[in-house]
């Protein structure tokens, strides 16, 4: 009988979640510690031993740049450089591997079993420490020709402002406002320093007037870098996730408006949407990943 079973694998820097899939049936998944030791050289052994058995097939979802052919641009969290990651998973265990993006393997996941199901074109935004993207156009993941496509986090909203230092280099990117940690930033600026993320957005939707004005700040900036990813892309939706988004419809309805208010009028149709998979998108699209391998 042929194999139809895959390995959904999602590597973070704390933890690796693993998920064991029969076709679209997820029928288990677990974590091991990611051990970025000696530059993460022990990440994929421990994968490995970690597997109950032989599969069809499998993928890693990583964080960092995936070029086409496999080649992994740096992981800075695993301690990994300029690597090939699915080979040397298929050489430990057998199994045929393929990679990719973290935030593209959650945007498979979302655009096929979650808050983007029915739609083929789909811009898949992750709003947590950072903010990450994923395109699938098409039905299919779309990586560009030097893995960073969809990389809204880095559109630059106003290179004028010295206070917006991002961690790649540049000032006034889309992150430093509308992440977790850019969020918890502005809030800091208008005289609430130490709050979470989520403090913001509970006492915000609860009436702070200070704190409501920090969150519309910051979702005028990433309804303004939807609107521009829109007219370039034109998907059908747009697809909330991460950590910030867990705030819900509350973020959603801001992010609808300020994108209606400064997106191109033919992309007004766009919906934006909430994700429904949580912490399971990345294993689950990088399991979809694996089964749609050529």
């Amino acid at each position: 009988m042929e194999n139809k079973l895959y390995y959904g694998i999602d590597v973070g820097g704390t933890s690796v979640k693993i998920g064991l899939f029969d076709g679209l049936a997820l029928l288990k998944k677990w974590s091991v510690p990611t051990d970025t030791a000696d530059g993460g050289s022990r990440i994929l052994r421990d994968i490995a031993a970690s597997l109950p058995g032989p599969a069809a097939g499998a993928a890693l979802a990583v964080p960092g740049a995936v070029l086409p052919d496999g080649t992994v641009n740096r992981c800075v969290n695993l301690g990994w450089g300029v690597c090939r990651p699915a080979d040397e998973f298929s050489a430990l265990t057998g199994i045929p591997c393929r990679v990719l993006n973290d935030a593209n393997a959650a945007a498979l996941g979302e655009q096929r079993l979650g808050g983007g199901r029915g739609y083929q074109d789909v811009l898949f935004v992750a709003l947590g420490t950072g903010v990450g993207a994923g395109v699938v156009l098409d039905g299919r993941v779309r990586v560009g020709a030097r893995g960073t496509a969809g990389e809204l986090g880095h559109l630059c909203m106003d290179p004028a402002d010295p206070a917006a230092v991002c961690t790649c280099g540049h000032t006034g990117c889309l992150e430093t406002y509308c992440s977790a940690t850019g969020i918890t930033r502005l809030a800091a600026q208008a005289g609430r320093p130490g709050m979470s993320c989520k403090d913001v957005m509970d006492a915000a939707a609860a009436g702070d007037g200070v704190l409501e004005a920090v969150v519309d700040r910051a979702c005028d900036i990433l309804g303004r870098g939807i609107a521009a990813a829109c007219a370039l892309l034109d998907p059908q939706a747009v697809v909330l996730g991460g950590g910030v988004a867990l705030a819900g419809e509350y973020l959603r309805l801001k992010v609808q408006h300020a994108f209606e208010k400064y997106a191109f009028h033919a992309c007004l149709g766009t919906e934006i949407l909430l994700a429904t998979l949580g912490s399971d998108a990345g294993l689950t699209g990088a399991a979809l990943f694996a089964a749609d391998a050529p």
